[in-house]
């Protein structure tokens, strides 16, 4: 299901000393480094393409997007979640559950949403779509919406979460490994694949493969391929094996299989990459390697992927995941203070790690992050860390699994939790380290990373638990700054996002808050207040987790150039319409309950 750096401008970009924890002697540099001398001209077209190993927009940008696991269109988030909090399986109830997390998301500034489909919800036995299906329709709503609200999607064709909706369904009967190894179910697998990028969107009218919102195909989620021990526990395809190395004249040993598994790789990928250019898709290809380590015994199934069609490939990032046993939600344990500067070093160095992406074999190959998350840990400097470290590993795409719905973040809590409104300071944190992350040039010379960065325009604190972006209409920011902040923050900027006090904005509240200048007005966006009933770690507590107000005044003071003193009329802004709170003669001490407000000039 899921699974596991920065950078200078000095001579690359940030310097990173190994391991420290303590502040640096001297600022350094903020994100960005010169562009690559002579880059070739990308073309353009309707769809994110791949060119020379990197991704680029329609309009011929470099991508740098960065989001969310978001999937209310699979049965597992149902049945696992959902369906606790009274959701009805229905494609009216799950529509509306897409649709309010979609807003929340856009809010929380996401780039792109990552989705792994579990065909098991809406194909039967033979891989035909079952349009019936209320997962089919809902995910139909959701590609609507968020081509709607401008964020990319990104989609893996095959997993099963051991949730189904469809009795019948080819996936009920079939190992992981059968996927690839057993020739009928790739056959029906294609069929799966043909229909759903042929079939017409309900509620746009739009053909999936000619969908430009979807910016990339994942062929599996997280694939697996018997190994040679394995191999031999299944009569079939050990057969088919033996039939190969006959035929090739190998031996019956682990070297022919390991070659027989890199040829099975290279022909999986490519026949389903002719799939989908025959089906009419055009966006680029991702085949995923999995958890970090796994190249360490499997160096054959990433030689077959290099060597096939594939236009990108992806891996996940789970700093702390080998702290807890396998069965981590079983075995909850609080990892907010683990200090990871080690393991992101270790592992960048290992090319069985991470290393492997840096080699000079995949400059042909664009990369990914399917998953990531910080792994009960609910720091706010984490974040930003692996931005850097995904950039100078040449990643362009980073999705975090997986985000936590709405309807159910009051009475979560595990391994993965992020919400805009449950977890403010980590939310404050993903907001920056997309700011980070956008903002540092792709494959960024790595050094080494410290917890305790200061550069022209960000800040990154283990110690003070806070993270900080800055640039001339920005500034977002993780914590209180009211006793640290070793960066100026611009009081002409036209955006702020953060929790606790700044010299911008001073706040009562513990929700995290959002100024957004537009067209001359003044919009602010209040969070509920937020307060732990529980352990947000704890995956094994029952009952409300956390507490959100919505009712309470807190006290409000904003102190940005242009709104200062003067009079203005503060409105709130509820579906769209605006409501008049009260006249105010300058922008301190507002008295103020959590909402969407604009400010207006007298």
């Amino acid at each position: 299901m899921t699974c596991p750096k920065f950078l200078s401008i000095v001579i690359s970009l940030l310097a990173f000393v190994c391991c420290s924890s303590s502040e640096p002697d001297s600022k350094k540099p903020g994100p960005g480094t010169d562009p690559e001398p002579n880059p070739p001209t990308p073309t353009t077209g309707e769809f994110v393409y791949m060119q020379n190993g990197k991704l680029y927009s329609p309009q011929g940008e470099e991508l740098a997007l960065w989001g969310v696991n978001l999937q209310p269109c699979i049965s597992w988030e149902y049945n696992d979640r959902l369906k606790k909090r009274g959701i009805q399986q229905t494609a009216s109830a799950l529509k509306q559950v897409a649709e309010n997390n979609l807003d929340e998301v856009k809010r929380l500034g996401v780039s792109v949403i990552r989705c792994h489909l579990t065909p098991g919800d809406f194909t039967d036995s033979e891989g035909n779509l079952v349009e019936s299906s209320p997962y089919l329709d809902v995910l139909d709503y959701m590609i609507t919406g968020a081509a709607e609200r401008e964020i990319y999607m990104t989609f893996a064709f095959i997993n099963d979460m051991g949730s189904r909706y469809i009795s019948n369904s080819m996936w009920s009967t079939l190992d992981r490994e059968e996927w690839i190894h057993n020739q009928e179910a790739v056959e029906k697998s294609k069929n799966y694949i043909t229909q759903l990028l042929k079939h017409t969107n309900k509620y746009n009218g739009v053909k999936y493969a000619d969908e430009p919102w979807i910016a990339t195909w994942e062929l599996i989620n997280e694939p697996a391929v018997y190994s040679y021990s394995d191999i031999k526990s299944h009569s079939t395809y050990y057969e088919i094996f033996k039939t190969w190395a006959k035929a090739n004249g190998q031996q019956d040993n682990s070297a022919a299989y390991e070659a027989y598994r890199q040829n099975l790789i290279k022909d999986y990928i490519d026949g389903m990459y002719l799939t989908v250019r025959d089906a009419g898709a055009q966006q680029p290809i991702i085949w995923s390697h999995n958890w970090h380590r796994y190249r360490n015994g499997n160096l054959d199934v990433f030689k077959g992927a290099l060597a096939s069609k594939a236009d990108a490939v992806s891996c996940c990032n789970y700093p702390g995941q080998d702290l807890v046993s396998q069965d981590y939600w079983a075995n909850p344990k609080d990892l907010t203070s683990q200090d990871y500067s080690g393991w992101f070093n270790q592992y960048f160095d290992d090319v069985n790690g991470y290393g492997w992406l840096t080699l000079p074999d995949y400059n042909s190959k664009a990369k990914t992050v399917y998953e990531f998350e910080t792994f009960f840990n609910q720091s706010a400097y984490l974040y930003p860390i692996q931005a850097q470290y995904f950039r100078a590993l040449g990643v362009q795409m980073a999705t975090m699994w997986t985000y936590t719905m709405q309807e159910y973040s009051q009475y979560f809590a595990g391994s993965h939790f992020l919400s805009l409104t449950c977890t403010p300071k980590k939310a404050a944190s993903f907001m920056v380290a997309h700011e980070i992350f956008k903002n540092t040039a792709l494959g960024t010379t790595y050094d080494r990373l410290v917890n305790e960065q200061i550069g022209t325009n960000f800040v990154i604190s283990k110690n003070h638990d806070l993270s900080i972006f800055s640039s001339a209409d920005k500034a977002y920011y993780s914590g209180d700054l009211t006793n640290w902040c070793p960066i100026t923050l611009s009081d002409e900027v036209k955006h702020v996002m953060g929790v606790g006090n700044s010299s911008l904005v001073s706040y009562s509240g513990t929700g995290i808050y959002f100024l957004d200048e537009e067209n001359g007005e003044l919009f602010v966006t209040l969070e509920p207040n937020h307060k732990w009933l529980g352990e947000p770690w704890n995956s094994l507590q029952s009952g409300k987790v956390t507490s959100l107000d919505y009712d309470t005044k807190n006290t409000l003071s904003i102190n940005l150039k242009e709104w200062k003193d003067g009079s203005y009329t503060l409105y709130k802004i509820e579906n769209d319409a605006r409501t008049k709170v009260e006249t105010l003669n300058g922008l301190q001490n507002i008295s103020i309950a959590p909402g969407d407000y604009v400010i207006v000039r007298e």
